[in-house]
């Protein structure tokens, strides 16, 4: 496996204080008690808005059916009013597909996503093809994505782990190539021991090129505590630090029975989470 092939998954998507504990009217996902959202719900919207003006830089919505598969992904920029990206999804038996060349594949048993069929080069369908393994621990947390070309299959080039507490939260990860050894990334994270949200936020950190997707699928357990601190190294080869993104969430404000209605996220932009760093507002979709 060329290096070039790593390199351009890995930067593809490159190119293109305390916490306080509220309940708020700002989300509904019930008309008669606004402050609660409902029983078996998840989430469907995030918007990311300027805290001091209240105004909208815009937003990633899911459009979830009346089976729970999410059927759309939008996301959609509020100051230029323009559609940054959208995906029309179609389900054939286990098989998701995002566009005509890419799909996950669900695990029937589980419900989860078991593998990702991709490009190296989204924007070339004579790109060369990738599949994705998802693994996952016997609680049921993601603790390994494995990369292989199509072509070369059962042949890892590139290799994510992810280390959890006794909790489930994800407190680690590491991306490396597999041929050279170098690292690609790694991170680390931690939580309010005091915020355990209902569907809370998948935290992927090494996600770069397909993060719109990661909120709206099955990828296992989600953590069990609300994020703090989420810190990302990139590395050159030879494991050289080339550059970090730190973030810190705070504010939280929660609904009675206990989703995120709102956080403030201060810091970086993380490429894993389909936001600016501002202030996330969530809606739910309830079963």
């Amino acid at each position: 496996m060329k290096r070039a092939h790593l390199i351009y998954i890995g930067l593809l998507a490159l190119v293109f204080a305390a916490c306080k504990k509220e309940y708020s009217l700002e989300n509904s996902g019930n008309l008669n008690n606004p402050l609660i959202i409902g029983a078996d719900c998840r989430t469907s919207k995030i918007a990311y808005i300027d805290s001091a003006t209240n105004v909208g830089f815009g937003s990633i919505a899911a459009i979830i059916n009346i089976l729970d598969q999410t059927s759309q992904i939008t996301q959609f920029d509020s100051l230029s009013a323009t559609i940054d990206f959208q995906s029309n999804i179609v389900y054939a038996a286990d098989t998701v597909y995002i566009n005509p060349d890419e799909y996950f594949v669900i695990d029937v048993l589980s419900k989860r996503i078991k593998r990702m069929h991709g490009l190296i080069d989204p924007t070339d369908p004579f790109s060369d093809q990738f599949d994705a393994d998802y693994i996952y621990t016997a609680a049921g947390y993601l603790s390994q994505k494995s990369y292989s070309l199509t072509s070369l299959p059962g042949i890892p080039f590139y290799i994510v782990n992810y280390s959890h507490d006794a909790l489930g939260n994800l407190v680690h990860m590491s991306s490396n190539e597999t041929f050279t050894g170098d690292l690609i990334s790694d991170a680390d994270l931690d939580y309010y021991p005091n915020i355990r949200p209902k569907s809370n936020l998948y935290l992927f950190p090494d996600e770069l090129g397909y993060s719109q997707y990661n909120q709206f699928f099955n990828f296992g357990l989600r953590p069990t505590n609300a994020v703090k601190n989420y810190k990302v190294r990139y590395y050159d080869p030879g494991n050289v630090l080339r550059d970090s993104t730190v973030s810190t969430f705070s504010s939280y404000i929660m609904s009675r029975d206990n989703y995120v209605l709102s956080v403030m996220m201060y810091g970086d932009d993380q490429f894993s989470i389909p936001a600016r760093a501002s202030k996330l507002v969530f809606s739910y979709k309830c079963k």
